[in-house]
């Protein structure tokens, strides 16, 4: 843990920026509590989720949850203000607190006064002092939703004298896939159980269906970045472009990743676009009046896969590692992702092997596809159908989480 604590007091002043930026940018920003002052609270369960991703891949264990102890206290921690939003807008009978950032210090202080005996956290978020403290207070810890890429886990490997007592701290780790399991295994966790992904529980909110923005955009041809990155957004308006010379009507909803570079992608399709709408600043039935909307809004990532015909995963083009495919496999959308999927290694080769989507290699394979798809609709609809039916045999993650862990 020595080697930690002293990157950890490296990194002081970075983080401390990052606070201060958040409490710049997010007027409802706690900052007191992302240095651990926290109020007095009481809870039968913590869920720790990162951020917004984690948050909604989170609903249905929280929705069951809730449902089966519908008297009992939750609380609900993020990292991010966006996280902080989501969790208001999704689960209003929940406590919500900022996560203290991993200094000593500030987490002992908040869990001082916090009183529960029972923490999830979802995925792998995992800092050293928090599980050390938790451990020290007596909090049974679980990690559910649990995965490990292979990149991430060579990276622990390198650093066992931090990790292997960092994976022994949970009392359990319930993963994605066997291969999640494997690797958290040689890394020394304790108990290990495959349960597969809750996120393909995700239920398609009824808001969605409602509000329908596919059918508010006509017969055009509507596809689809979705959690793009940095490198992928200037490829993704180059395809573009090129496939306005054969489908003049067609419509790009471009959705970056990190809520900080909408500005930036909205100033890049300006540079190659004249008709460029924001979805904040732009309704869906106005958007046939341009050749590209930037999707700067958090939380209506479903609202964006439904209105597309072809859903590009972003994160794939570049070694990011790709996103969860799940969420246009849930609506029945044509996907295609890029060479690099090893964030979600078993569910996109899964998906691939039963023909449910299209990888590119490249940016020119990329082009090729969007082109092919925009002009075969039935081939769209056959690949959206086995995409919906993997996703619905997938289901059930949620269930077995629940039998495994012990609420009582």
């Amino acid at each position: 843990m020595w080697l930690y604590q002293a990157l950890l007091v490296l990194f002081t002043p970075l983080i401390l920026l990052k606070i201060r930026r958040f409490k710049k940018t997010y007027v409802h920003y706690r900052a007191q509590e992302a240095l651990g002052f926290w109020p007095a609270v009481k809870a039968d369960l913590w869920i720790h989720c990162a951020s917004v991703g984690e948050v909604l891949a989170a609903r249905p264990l929280v929705l069951q949850w809730r449902e089966k102890f519908p008297a009992r206290r939750l609380l609900i921690t993020t990292m991010t203000p966006t996280g902080a939003e989501q969790v208001v807008k999704e689960f209003p009978f929940a406590e919500h607190r900022y996560l203290p950032m991993d200094w000593s210090s500030s987490v002992s202080r908040a869990l001082k006064k916090l009183d529960c005996k029972h923490l999830l956290i979802v995925e792998t978020e995992l800092w050293p002092n928090l599980l050390k403290h938790a451990k020290q207070c007596g909090l049974r810890i679980d990690v559910v939703n649990a995965r490990l890429s292979d990149r991430s886990f060579q990276r622990y490997q390198k650093l066992s004298l931090v990790s292997r007592p960092l994976f022994k701290l949970p009392d359990s780790f319930l993963a994605h896939a066997q291969a999640d399991a494997d690797r958290f295994e040689a890394l020394g966790a304790k108990k290990v159980l495959v349960t597969g992904s809750i996120k393909f529980d995700l239920a398609v909110a009824p808001e969605v269906l409602q509000a329908n923005w596919r059918r508010q955009l006509g017969s055009r041809f509507v596809w689809m970045g979705g959690s793009t990155h940095h490198g992928e957004d200037d490829m993704l308006l180059r395809i573009h472009k090129v496939l306005l010379q054969k489908y003049p009507d067609a419509l790009l909803i471009l959705v970056p990743r990190h809520p900080e570079r909408f500005d930036a992608v909205y100033v890049l399709a300006k540079q190659s676009f004249e008709r460029v709408a924001l979805r904040s600043q732009t309704p869906p039935d106005q958007w046939c009046d341009f050749d590209v909307v930037i999707g700067d809004s958090m939380g209506e990532m479903m609202n964006y896969y439904q209105a597309c015909d072809v859903a590009f995963v972003g994160g794939s083009l570049i070694k990011r590692g790709g996103h969860n495919p799940i969420e246009p496999a849930l609506l029945g959308k044509a996907i295609i992702v890029g060479p690099h999927t090893f964030n979600f290694l078993d569910i996109t080769n899964q998906l691939l092997q039963v023909n449910g989507a299209v990888r590119c290699e490249d940016e020119a394979h990329l082009q090729s596809a969007v082109v092919t798809l925009a002009g075969q609709s039935s081939q769209r609809y056959r690949l959206g159908q086995i995409a919906l039916r993997f996703a619905e045999k997938n289901q059930g993650a949620v269930t077995r989480v629940l039998a495994e862990i012990d609420f009582r």
